[in-house]
């Protein structure tokens, strides 16, 4: 699912989704800026954007029929030609 350059753990700042630094810097994901929405809706949404990697894998781990499912969903949603 999760096919990014950028390896987790991923941090959020403010409102933008920072991924880990590495020789290169420090790599943005992706910016939750919305002058629409309140800015404590803005970094809520970077937070869990942040944390979708490390979620993602628990979900994986998880033996339950529900879980499983919920993975086949997300895999097939997500799976497409970048």
């Amino acid at each position: 699912m999760f096919k990014h350059i950028t390896p987790h753990p991923w941090t959020a700042h403010g409102s933008t989704v920072w991924g880990y630094e590495n020789e290169h810097g420090q790599p943005q994901v992706g910016s939750c800026v919305n002058k629409n929405l309140p800015t404590a809706t803005q970094r809520a949404n970077a937070r869990l954007m942040a944390i979708a990697p490390q979620m993602y894998e628990i979900i994986q781990k998880m033996q339950n029929e529900e879980a499983q499912s919920l993975v086949r969903y997300m895999e097939k949603e997500t799976d497409h030609a970048d």
